[in-house]
C-alpha cells in the first residue's frame, strides 16, 4: 500500500479503555463475578484483611462494568459548534479523534465486523451501477477509513481513497495495510488538485455529499470529471428528498433540530435534479438517476471512448 499518513497515536487512556471494552465485552462482568465471589468467600471465612481488598476490588470492577454498558452503548457526538461546515478537515478530525471515533463517524460502525457487513450494499451498488472492473483504477472521494476500500481493491487493478481528514486516513492506512494495490491522497483542500488529469477509469463518492456544502459537491463532481479518463464512469450519491425513506430523515430531523443551532456536520439531503444538474453541467453524457431508498444515485460516463469503457 502507498500512503503518505500514519496511523493515530495520540490517543488517551479514556478512548484506548473504551476500544478495549469493545474487544473483550465480557471482561467487566466476569472480573465483577470473580471479585464478588472472592469477597464472599473471604467474609465467610472470616479473612478479613481479604475481605477488605477483595470489597474494594468489586467496587471498582463494578464502576468499570457501569462504565463498558455505557461505552458499549453508543459514541457521542461533539456538537462542534465553533466551527463553519467548510472546515471539513478540522470537523472530521474531531469526529474521528479516536479510531473507535473514526469507525463510527464513516458508518455508524464500531467494530470491523460491523464495518465490513456496512460495506457490502455499497459495494454491490457499485459493482452493479458503476460496473467495477479487474482492469480499472478507481478513486473514491472522502474514502474516510477505507470501508469501501477493503472490499473494492481485491476487484480492481488499483484502488485510491482521497480525504481531507489525517485522522481518517490514518485508521485506513492500518484496515488496508494488507491490500498490494491502494493508494492514500491527503487532500489539502476542497478538489482533487493533487490527482492527475485522466488517471482514473470509476471515480465514486457516497455517504459524502450529505456533509458538503453544495459548491463543494458541484466543485468535486467537476474534479471527478477532470481525473476520470475518456469513457470513465461517475458514481455519487445522497440521501433522496423525494423518496419516503429519505423525507423521514429530512422530517425527523426538523422536528428534533428545528430551533437549534445545527452542528456543522449534519446531512443535507439532495434530489435526483441537483446531482445530475451537477454532472451534465460538468460534462458528463449517459446521466441517469437510481433510487435506492433512502439514496439517490447518479451515473454519468465521461465523453470519449477508452478500452474497456462502457455504460454504468
Amino acid at each position: 500500500m502507498q500512503a503518505d499518513v500514519k496511523e493515530p497515536s495520540n490517543f488517551n487512556l479514556r478512548p484506548r479503555a473504551s476500544a478495549f471494552i469493545r474487544r473483550h465485552t465480557y471482561l467487566p462482568a466476569a472480573t465483577t463475578l470473580a471479585c464478588a465471589a472472592g469477597f464472599a468467600a473471604a467474609f465467610l471465612l472470616h479473612w478479613n484483611l481479604l475481605a477488605a481488598s477483595a470489597a474494594a476490588s468489586l467496587l471498582a470492577t463494578t464502576f468499570a462494568w457501569g462504565y463498558a454498558t455505557r461505552a458499549l452503548r453508543r459514541v457521542e457526538w461533539p456538537a462542534l459548534r465553533h466551527l463553519e461546515r467548510q472546515q471539513y478537515a478540522e470537523v472530521w478530525n474531531a469526529l474521528a479523534a479516536t479510531p473507535l471515533e473514526a469507525r463510527a463517524a464513516a458508518s455508524g460502525e464500531t467494530t470491523e465486523a460491523g464495518l465490513r457487513r456496512s460495506a457490502a450494499a455499497v459495494e454491490a451498488r457499485l459493482i452493479e451501477l458503476a460496473g467495477i472492473r479487474s482492469e480499472d483504477d478507481v478513486l473514491e472521494i472522502g474514502c474516510g477509513v477505507g470501508r469501501i476500500g477493503f472490499a473494492l481493491a481485491p476487484l480492481c487493478r488499483s484502488w485510491t481513497g482521497a480525504d481531507i481528514s489525517p485522522n481518517m486516513l490514518g485508521v485506513a492506512a492500518g484496515r488496508l495495510r494488507s491490500r498490494d494495490n491502494v493508494r492514500l491522497v491527503h487532500l489539502r483542500d476542497c478538489g482533487l488538485e493533487e490527482l492527475q488529469d485522466e488517471s482514473f477509469d470509476v471515480v465514486y463518492s457516497t455517504n459524502v455529499f450529505a456533509h458538503l456544502d453544495e459548491m463543494d459537491r458541484w466543485r468535486y463532481v467537476q474534479e471527478a470529471f477532470r481525473v476520470l479518463r475518456p469513457g470513465g464512469r461517475l458514481s455519487i450519491d445522497n440521501i433522496d428528498l423525494e423518496s419516503d425513506a429519505g423525507w423521514r430523515v429530512f422530517a425527523d430531523g426538523a422536528r428534533v433540530s428545528q430551533a437549534l443551532e445545527r452542528p456543522p456536520y449534519a446531512p443535507r439531503i439532495s434530489t435526483a435534479a441537483e446531482l445530475t444538474t451537477y454532472a451534465t453541467r460538468a460534462g458528463f453524457e449517459q446521466v441517469r438517476s437510481h433510487q435506492r431508498p433512502p439514496l439517490v444515485v447518479v451515473t454519468a460516463v465521461k465523453p470519449g471512448s477508452a478500452a474497456g469503457a462502457g455504460t454504468p
